[in-house]
């Protein structure tokens, strides 16, 4: 092979290399934080995570202290370049926040549901990745609570692990005020029959209806003649009602929030 050949795909190896391998590297980071929070879930005592630990993130903590005894935490101490960084600690707080509503529910309960996904042809990736990925577009702990109470009822039995996605997928989207007052709000409330002529949905109520809590159907408008239009009017209009009602994961939602 001619001296300017091997130069050349010498130099193309490097490139090659400098492209896939912070790729290579990021997929195994990933592959590390996914087993490290199933390995967290299905096999560790969680009494110990708390909320104050939550307002004491600090490295040494961390590392020294009950890094040890959960995973998830010395793996992400542990690919650290040096120092955590801002965005390390947030996503620590929301992991706290997701993690403490699970330590009700008994080990080997958690083990098995979570192997019955991961085991499963529905589901192409692994329970402990998909959560790395719910948890991290959470925009705060407080959404990361509420996605960890909805965790909790599908490990209980309670809701299938679709209806979880469904629901995470919900929390996230929606804004974090309009949700709470969802939960709390009565439904009658909430829910809306209106004829054509009416006065329209709120914006809120568009809003609950943009992030799939609510849905809305409008009856078929008719016009017919009318019989005697002489005393009344020419024509009689029907139908056109719009209603508004809780969906399906909206009721999941409102019971286990």
């Amino acid at each position: 092979m001619k001296n300017w050949l091997k130069v050349r795909l010498i130099s193309y190896i490097f490139v090659l290399a400098a492209i896939f391998d912070p790729i290579i590297e990021t997929m195994n980071e990933l592959n590390n934080l996914s087993n490290s929070l199933e390995l967290t879930i299905k096999d560790t005592d969680l009494q110990n995570v708390t909320i104050d630990l939550a307002e004491t993130i600090t490295d040494s903590f961390l590392s020294e202290g009950i890094g040890r005894d959960i995973p998830i935490f010395g793996t992400i101490v542990g690919l650290a370049k040096s120092a955590m960084n801002l965005k390390d600690r947030l996503f620590i707080k929301k992991l706290i926040y997701f993690l403490i509503n699970l330590n009700s529910i008994p080990k080997n309960k958690r083990e098995e549901m979570i192997v019955q996904i991961d085991s499963s042809d529905k589901y192409k990736i692994k329970v402990g990745e998909k959560l790395i990925y719910i948890i991290d577009k959470c925009e705060d702990h407080k959404s990361a609570e509420k996605v960890g109470k909805l965790f909790h009822a599908f490990l209980n039995g309670s809701i299938s692990y679709s209806e979880f996605l469904r629901g995470a997928t919900i929390i996230d989207k929606i804004f974090f005020e309009d949700l709470e007052f969802f939960l709390s709000e009565n439904i009658e409330t909430l829910q809306k029959v209106e004829t054509w002529n009416d006065d329209p949905l709120s914006d809120f109520q568009h809003r609950l209806v943009n992030a799939g809590l609510f849905s809305s159907s409008i009856d078929p408008v008719t016009v017919e003649d009318q019989d005697d239009w002489k005393m009344t009017d020419k024509y009689v209009v029907r139908g056109g009602k719009a209603s508004v009602y809780l969906t399906e994961i909206g009721s999941i939602l409102k019971m286990y929030l």
